[in-house]
């Protein structure tokens, strides 16, 4: 097997771990790990992540490995806009809703921009 067909195994199962946080209407299964601020606008793996609050979804993964200021999220926010992520993390293009990291099948995070009005119930 070639290296281009496990790259496209991986990336598939990869996608397929993230159905649960597909963007039709469904929403990630779990409940959120809570809400990150971004303080000013940043660039993440080439995704704009305008200043805001986000709320931070994760799967195969402890909400405190993404979560805070040493968390996977302020790490990839500090990188700057043309660092790659660490391996083996990687950004899911292909993925449908909100930017989703990976570092593998089953293991990652999905970062959804949200509101004021829509952050009161989360801790």
């Amino acid at each position: 097997m070639n290296h281009s067909m496990i790259n496209k195994a991986l990336l598939q199962s990869s996608l397929l771990c993230f159905i649960a946080f597909s963007s039709n209407g469904q929403g990630p299964k779990t409940p959120p790990c809570g809400i990150a601020e971004v303080k000013t606008n940043e660039v993440i793996a080439g995704v704009k992540f305008p200043k805001g609050k986000y709320k931070i979804n994760v799967i195969g993964i402890a909400c405190e490995e993404v979560m805070g200021e040493t968390g996977l999220f302020s790490q990839f926010l500090q990188l700057k806009e043309n660092d790659q992520l660490p391996k083996p993390w990687r950004y899911l293009k292909a993925a449908v809703g909100a930017p989703k990291f990976v570092k593998g099948p089953g293991v990652g995070f999905r970062v959804e921009r949200v509101y004021e009005k829509n952050t009161k119930n989360i801790k």
